[in-house]
């Protein structure tokens, strides 16, 4: 396994965890603003950052 593999897993992670705090705090009732940032970064974390990964440092190399 290479750096760029467990950074992807690291960051598909982090993204699970972010989905995970915004339901926990969507059933207690936080606020709606810590809910969307938990949202968006769930985002980032799980498409984004990965899809680069994959696209612009991965690809290249096949």
């Amino acid at each position: 396994m290479n750096t760029l593999t467990f950074l992807t897993m690291c960051s598909v992670f982090l993204g699970f965890l972010c989905i995970m705090a915004a339901f926990w705090g969507f059933m207690r009732s936080k606020p709606k603003k810590l809910l969307i940032a938990l949202g968006l970064a769930a985002l980032v974390f799980v498409t984004i950052i990965p899809v680069i990964i994959a696209l612009t440092i991965s690809a290249p190399k096949l």
